[in-house]
């Protein structure tokens, strides 16, 4: 049925096996978690590590049993009694990134008091609200030996995604080479490591080139020419999950409003986002099923099933013989698309989520799931507010 997600890990596989080969050795490969949850065990497998930037997600992780060794706890928040559980379960196998003093304060003390050493990685900022600045980082490192339990691995960087240009990206490993250099003449501290966020391009919409694999490549080459030479991890979700993902919704309604035609189908913009989509103003890549060979072209306008002017999936595209029952399957749907729309506006139902590969056949991860009842008045017995309000 409709909507339903459909992910072909046999594609996922095969992608990044090219990139580990376009990349020739010269880096590591993260998978960052956050662009697709239901591929981290599969992931984990062929990776070489995954970066969790949240309490749901590292629990996503220890019910699918990933190895506490191959998890990188990172994310701007990191409250203190989750981080303290994390800490419990996981102890020093797991590394952790540090975006503030308060996050090191917090991995000093636990460390004081376990007796246990820790792996961490500074997050430097590129002027965001991620990471720390210059100078925090320098004074961390310079007074490193007050911590003798705290092992400062790396640098963890990451500026921002779909970058069109790879000149942006040479330009942030020139810096972070240069940053690396003036760690060491300073405070003779030798990185080890870089975990850099490269936020490589991926195409989502007709037109566009997909430069991927020569993207890839020209990263590699970028770090053989760094005088750098430690151990460099690429962290990347959308170039490794997007091209496997596909988005199926059936239409359900057509019809024509001042000489306009209009398409109705059973999902919508709560359940499909392509980064720089707007109104449909870009066509996504998609195909119809069954594809239609005969007949003419008429031009129609997608729309999901929500009650807002904004649900339009694709606006003006040319469709042989679309009729009610067709299922439209839209492509590169595999990473944050199934996350970052409006989940729970209208209450609909949550689509179910189907994996494949040639080996495993189908197999059906998620049933749809209703929402109704997350977006209703529930009975408890601590509900009420009256102690609060008292001023207690």
């Amino acid at each position: 049925g409709t909507p339903l997600y459909v992910f072909n890990l046999d594609e996922m596989a095969e992608n990044v096996s090219v990139l580990k080969k376009n990349l020739g050795g010269k880096a590591d490969l993260c998978f960052a978690m956050k662009a697709n949850p239901f591929l981290v065990r599969p992931l984990a497998a062929i990776t070489d590590r995954v970066e969790v930037c949240s309490m749901g997600e590292f629990r996503i992780c220890k019910e699918q049993r990933i190895p506490p060794e191959k998890i990188l706890i990172s994310g701007v928040l990191k409250k203190r009694e989750d981080l303290y559980e994390i800490l419990r379960c996981c102890r020093g196998k797991c590394a952790y990134t540090v975006e503030s003093m308060n996050q090191f304060h917090a991995l000093v003390q636990w460390c004081d008091v376990s007796g246990e050493a820790l792996h961490i990685y500074l997050r430097l900022s590129s002027g965001n609200q991620f990471g720390m600045d210059e100078e925090t980082l320098q004074n961390i490192i310079s007074l490193r030996h007050m911590w003798p339990l705290i092992k400062i691995r790396g640098i963890h960087y990451f500026s921002g995604t779909q970058k069109k240009s790879m000149e942006k990206v040479k330009k942030e490993l020139a810096y972070l080479d240069w940053f690396c250099a003036s760690l060491e003449e300073k405070f003779e501290f030798q990185t080890e490591e870089l975990e850099y966020g490269p936020g490589v391009s991926i195409p989502y919409f007709k037109g566009q080139e997909n430069t991927l694999e020569k993207d890839i490549r020209a990263i590699a080459a970028a770090v053989s020419t760094m005088k750098w030479k430690g151990r460099m991890t690429l962290e990347m979700g959308r170039a490794l999950t997007a091209s496997c993902g596909y988005y199926l919704t059936s239409v359900r309604d057509t019809k024509q409003n001042k000489e306009k035609n209009y398409c109705i189908v059973d999902g919508g913009i709560h359940q499909i986002h392509y980064d720089g989509q707007i109104r449909g103003m870009y066509c996504p890549l998609f195909r119809i099923s069954p594809e239609q060979e005969a007949g003419p072209k008429q031009e129609w306008t997608i729309c999901g099933s929500l009650c807002t002017a904004n649900d339009v999936l694709i606006q003006k595209v040319e469709i042989k013989n679309l009729e009610i029952g067709d299922v439209l399957i839209f492509e590169h749907a595999g990473a944050y698309a199934m996350t970052e729309g409006m989940a729970l506006f209208l209450s609909h139902e949550l689509p179910g989520i189907a994996c494949y590969s040639r080996k495993m056949g189908w197999k059906l991860v998620r049933k749809e799931q209703c929402t109704y009842n997350w977006n209703m008045e529930e009975e408890t017995k601590d509900g009420d507010f009256k102690e609060y309000f008292n001023g207690n």
